[in-house]
């Protein structure tokens, strides 16, 4: 039932919402926030729809790929007075032929489109520029519904289906000191594609690694896609290698419902503010032999947030239920790097690279401590696959120990025995086949160790450790068809 007392509905102009249905992001996105009642911790909503271009120091595909189609007039003309269009779909399908509750198979999809305005172009407004991208994703996710828990080994898994703006903001470069040294943006957004950023980790499918750090928006609630709330940042880049940004995210609930529609832009949800700082070191493949990146941050939660373990009275809610104690002012410190070892060829974009992050959470009262996340990348694997990439990466997820205790006690409640699991961990190697530019099939292999009973806290055992086939299809319509990108 929706709050009444929610702020009226905020609707955009007709002609901007006829442009926003004609394209897609040149963003990365993430994961859905998870809600804040300990019994939630069995749903833990997740989903990540991969990162689809970035400005990347270790380029994701090695070279250019020269498009099948030639583009129509059309799209040159519109791109010429500063209109882009774009269009992606991912699809996600994977089986568990062993391990977890009972073995199964499914299938997860979204659609992504949206339009890039150039303002500049357009109106004369110099260094401006406005951005409306729509998800549209179904989701069946294979962790929920057969392995019964464990992170989802699906990256754009959801716990609803959802046609939401992923992203409607306005972006302004200005000079202070260097050419569009500042970049502020503000608007209804997601976290994603702006903190945390690890270009090499949305090239693997489990949920572990693509988009921000896994527990970041478990342990805040803040929205990560598909899913968005108001928000804006500040980005200042004192060299052409180094920056320095700070942002403020809107924490709103009503994000996390299914009933919310795409035009639910009210502040009736929104319990607090979720404060970003980062400072990140960036080289790139045209600049230097082998680059890297690396970041550092850290996040501050201004809202409440629900203790996983404690009601009011100080007492474990599995065991005596009543109002959930409730914590503000929640502290988390993260890093993630990515760096070439190896680029034989100076002129060729094939090269060797690792990537490492760590997100570590103050709070005892949240679900998750911390969690790690490493892997190794080959960009360019045989001579006659350029465009193609091979990765291997791991990633162990620890609990606090309310967590554990929470889950402990709601399967003894249930009528279980034994501790659960303090940890799980999640191993993945796959392999990137380019079938045409912009169209890339990601075959891969994953291993559950000690799925986590979030999903199922109810189950009597631990979840058997589960053995995961998947295939990832990612399609970029704009590079198949060669339209014109923003600049």
């Amino acid at each position: 039932m929706r709050n009444p007392r929610r702020t009226q509905r905020v609707y955009v102009p007709w002609l901007v919402f006829f442009v926003a249905l004609c394209g897609v992001p040149s963003l990365p996105a993430g994961q859905t926030p998870s809600t804040t009642t300990p019994q939630s911790r069995s749903i833990s909503p997740q989903a990540a729809p991969p990162s689809e271009a970035t400005i990347s120091t270790i380029h994701p595909e090695p070279e250019a790929s020269k498009p099948i189609i030639k583009t129509p007039p059309f799209f040159k003309k519109a791109a010429d007075r500063g209109v882009f269009f774009r269009l992606s779909f991912n699809e996600e399908l994977a089986g568990n032929p062993s391990g977890g509750i009972r073995q199964g198979f499914t299938g997860s999809q979204y659609i992504i489109f949206g339009s890039d305005l150039d303002l500049q172009k357009l109106v004369r407004w110099r260094g401006a520029a406005f951005h409306a991208i729509v998800i549209a994703e179904n989701s069946n996710p294979l962790s929920k519904n057969y392995i019964g828990g464990g992170i989802d080994v699906q990256e754009n898994a959801a716990p609803f289906n959802l046609v939401r703006f992923l992203n409607f903001t306005l972006e302004q470069k200005i000079t202070l000191h260097h050419d569009d040294d500042l970049q502020l943006i503000v608007g209804r957004m997601a976290v994603t594609p702006y903190f945390m950023q690890s270009v090499l980790t949305c090239l693997f499918m489990n949920h572990s690694f693509c988009g921000v750090m896994y527990g970041f928006t478990q342990s805040t609630g803040t929205a990560v896609a598909p899913v968005a709330s108001w928000g804006g940042l500040a980005k200042y880049r004192f060299t052409a290698n180094f920056y320095g940004q700070f942002g403020g995210f809107a924490v709103d609930g009503n994000t996390l419902k299914a009933s919310t529609d795409i035009f639910d832009w009210g502040t009736g949800g929104v319990s607090g503010v979720n404060y970003l700082a980062e400072i990140g070191h960036e080289t790139h493949l045209s600049t230097e032999r082998l680059p890297h990146y690396y970041r550092i941050g850290v996040s501050y939660l201004d809202a409440p947030r629900n203790d996983v373990l404690l009601n009011t009275n100080m007492q474990p809610i599995f065991e005596f239920g009543g109002t959930p104690l409730t914590h503000r002012g929640e502290t988390a410190l993260y890093v993630t790097g990515g760096q070439a070892i190896s680029r034989p060829d100076p002129n060729s974009h094939r090269n060797l690279g690792v990537f490492g992050s760590m997100y570590y959470n103050f709070a005892d009262s949240e679900a998750i401590r911390y969690s790690i996340r490493a892997g190794i990348v080959k960009a360019g694997t045989f001579k006659s696959r350029w465009h193609d990439t091979a990765g291997m990466a791991f990633s162990p997820t620890y609990f606090t120990a309310k967590e554990v205790a929470y889950l402990t006690g709601m399967r003894t409640n249930a009528g279980g025995e034994g501790r659960v699991p303090s940890s799980v961990w999640n191993l993945e190697l796959n392999y990137g086949y380019e079938l045409a530019p912009g169209v890339v099939l990601r075959p891969n292999i994953q291993y559950v160790i000690h799925p986590d009973s979030r999903y199922t806290p109810s189950y009597p055992s631990n979840i058997p450790n589960a053995f995961v086939i998947g295939l990832q299809i990612n399609a970029n319509v704009g590079t198949l068809f060669n339209l014109p990108q923003v600049p």
